[in-house]
């Protein structure tokens, strides 16, 4: 049993190196930064689904979000994320190890995969599709806003996240209106720069999300900013799934704030 099994899984790495190699680059700008790493597919994690370890390397926020079903969090940003790898396979295993994040445009997957070649994990690739091209064609195997099989519809697009971005000079002029909550979602390590808005709240996104979840402020225009603009696109998912429509960001975080 054990020869077959390893037979099957030599075989399977034997098809995605040949498949990868005939994968253009197209649609993926950030494969030439990372030629050694080998690529799987949607196509291809679908159907070696039951025998590849699945890897969400992004936050905690963005897993909670949205995930691979079956994925195992290990977030790259964390030093011990070698020694947690090690967890959940062996370095020297015939079973895959596909790492993942939010696609086309994301490096994590990618230097997720180097970083395990770099700490000795053999059968590693990159499934740089991402989390939203997974769930389009695999509902029934992701997970979004803690449902299961994901709800398509519940992908929030880009545009409806842009429509929600003011400028420095627009968000400055709304947070001095009346009835208005500032809030500052970014970690401590991050407040080294405190912008001068009235009345500026840090509310951590732990506790943002369960004051959402009990529907405080939402008879308040709520202004939210983030360190650089990315964070609140996920928060976003929770505005919405509660309920809230009164609500901005600032584009580009406090780094645009000169």
């Amino acid at each position: 049993m054990k020869g077959n099994f390893m037979f099957r899984g030599v075989l399977i790495i034997a098809l995605l190196c040949i498949a990868s190699s005939a994968i253009g680059a197209e649609g993926f700008p950030l494969r030439a930064n990372y030629p050694d790493i080998k690529i799987m597919s949607t196509e291809e994690l679908n159907a070696s689904y039951d025998d590849t370890i699945v890897v969400d390397v992004r936050s905690t926020m963005e897993f909670d979000v949205a995930h691979v079903s079956k994925a195992a969090h290990v977030p790259i940003a964390k030093a011990t994320f070698a020694s947690d790898l090690e967890k959940i396979r062996p370095k020297n295993s015939a079973t895959l190890m596909a790492f993942y994040c939010n696609g086309h445009t994301c490096a994590k997957s990618y230097q997720a995969a180097e970083a395990a070649r770099e700490a000795g994990f053999t059968n590693v690739f990159a499934y740089d599709a991402g989390i939203f091209d997974w769930i389009m064609a695999q509902p029934d195997k992701a997970t979004l806003m803690g449902k299961t099989p994901a709800v398509q519809d519940k992908i929030i697009p880009k545009s409806e996240l842009e429509a929600k971005m003011l400028s420095v000079d627009q968000f400055m002029a709304r947070a001095a209106q009346p009835n208005t909550v500032n809030i500052d979602i970014r970690d401590p390590f991050q407040r080294e720069k405190i912008p001068a808005i009235p009345l500026l709240r840090n509310i951590p996104l732990d506790r943002l999300t369960k004051l959402f979840e009990k529907g405080q402020f939402k008879d308040k225009q709520l202004l939210i900013i983030d360190a650089v603009g990315k964070q609140v696109r996920w928060l976003q998912y929770y505005l919405e799934e509660y309920g809230y429509s009164n609500y901005a960001f600032l584009e580009g975080g406090v780094k645009a704030i000169k």
